[in-house]
């Protein structure tokens, strides 16, 4: 009985608004069946509008709005929840699918390009006045084809793609920590960009916009470090996060004493040959390189201190402290401005190659509130050139709100034996630095 009654408030409600319309011309004297009847691989779109030019414009925008539905839904992704409703064209969507439907239009995926007005199969328009109102406007359907076949062909491709695009972007996720030259990180961002063009929801879009931060990231991490190989030549290379990466782009260097100076690509890295016959031995002598990498500046500045043969302090035990420091913490407190578990990266370069021992380290960041003190390291080294250093702090270590130290560098220092001597010298750090936090 209920289902009687349903039906007839269905027919009553369909007869009143038909008597609140008075046809006024049609494209054919009778409507077609399947207006009303659904057609088996078909389906069926109507539309209101003013004019039959906007109505032809609008019945497409539907039938491709449906037609992403329907492939996108086997597709598994993650959208965010709304419960807003949005209407458009005529239909209800949720405000998730409608974002989903607008961003999949946007990307221009292949599919997209098959749906065409010369594919409908049949259309049916009436002009129709409101009694009340006068005003007109058409109704306009059409019956376009879309078969069970061609509809998981669609989904096929379509989760192909999908599955491809997240391959690349798992690939990018899993290449950050083995990148082996510069150019690698803007590869990777182009590469980013293009994919975000592609992803539609909100939870991928996320994934690929944090990716692109930790890429963009490294370029902060990048940093000179060098070594002096011969009579007026030094080797210079590029450090990223205390590893060395090649480098296509050459450094301007510059000298307070030095002439002379060329600078020639090294299998990535580059040797600058220089001339210091017009240095004098009680000066600073120095050179400064600077590399411009995208809209990054790194600089590195070479102490020449014996000049005869151009070598830098040849034989003498000589430890300088180089490129940036790295810190990184295991977890990171926001909220409450604290971090823990720290582990310290530093890179020291042994010019003179002497045996030595490193006994303690105490570095200060402009956001830290106390110093981290490594005492009784005792470690010894005797490689000459960059020797990396790697030592954890255990615990928890409060930050300041703001940094104490508006340039961003790092002050400490760092206390080594030299067994030659056995005199104990404390060296001075003054570096730039990288954190994650």
């Amino acid at each position: 009985m209920r289902r009687i009654i349903c039906l007839l408030i269905s027919v009553l409600t369909l007869t009143a608004v038909s008597a609140q319309k008075k046809v006024i011309e049609s494209s054919a004297k009778k409507a077609p069946t399947w207006l009303s009847t659904a057609v088996d691989g078909h389906i069926v779109v109507t539309v209101n509008a003013s004019s039959l030019a906007e109505a032809q414009a609008k019945v497409m925008s539907v039938v491709t709005e449906r037609i992403i539905l329907s492939v996108a839904s086997n597709v598994s992704v993650m959208q965010s929840s709304h419960d807003m409703e949005v209407v458009q064209n005529d239909d209800v969507y949720s405000k998730s699918q409608f974002e989903m439907i607008s961003k999949i239009k946007s990307a221009n995926l292949p599919f997209l390009k098959g749906i065409s007005p010369t594919k409908i199969k049949e259309l049916y328009w009436v002009r129709v006045r409101d009694k009340k109102t006068g005003v007109e406007n058409y109704e306009y359907s059409v019956l376009y084809p879309l078969s069970k076949i061609d509809l998981h062909k669609l989904q096929t491709e379509f989760q192909k793609l999908d599955d491809d695009m997240m391959a690349k972007v798992k690939a990018l996720e899993e290449g950050i920590d083995d990148i082996v030259a510069v150019e690698e990180i803007k590869d990777a961002i182009t590469e980013l960009i293009t994919l975000r063009e592609y992803f539609f929801d909100d939870v991928r879009l996320k994934q690929v916009d944090g990716l692109a931060v930790r890429y963009r990231n490294l370029y902060d991490a990048l940093s000179l470090a060098g070594e002096f190989v011969g009579e007026g030549k030094y080797r210079c290379v590029v450090m990223l996060n205390g590893q060395p990466v090649r480098c296509s782009k050459m450094p301007k260097v510059t000298s307070n004493c030095a002439s002379g100076i060329s600078v020639q690509p090294s299998d990535g890295a580059f040797i600058i040959s220089y001339s210091t016959e017009d240095c004098l031995p009680e000066e600073d002598n120095q050179l400064d390189v600077q590399l411009r990498i995208e809209k990054t500046n790194i600089s590195h500045r070479v102490r020449l201190s014996s000049v005869s043969g151009g070598m830098a302090a040849t034989g003498a035990f000589s430890i300088v402290p180089e490129g940036k420091v790295v810190f990184l913490a295991e977890s990171v407190d926001s909220q409450n401005r604290t971090v823990s578990n720290v582990t310290v990266r530093i890179s020291l370069n042994n010019r003179g190659g002497h045996k030595f021992g490193l006994k303690s380290l105490e570095i200060l960041t402009p956001d830290m509130v106390t110093p981290l003190v490594f005492d009784d390291i005792n470690a010894v080294y005797s490689t000459k050139g960059i020797i990396q250093v790697k030592l954890m702090c255990e615990g928890t270590i409060s930050l300041r709100k703001s940094k104490a130290n508006p340039f961003g560098t790092v002050d400490g220092y760092i206390t080594v034996a030299n067994p030659t001597t056995g005199a104990i010298e404390k060296i001075k750090v003054s570096l730039p630095y990288t954190t994650n936090w």
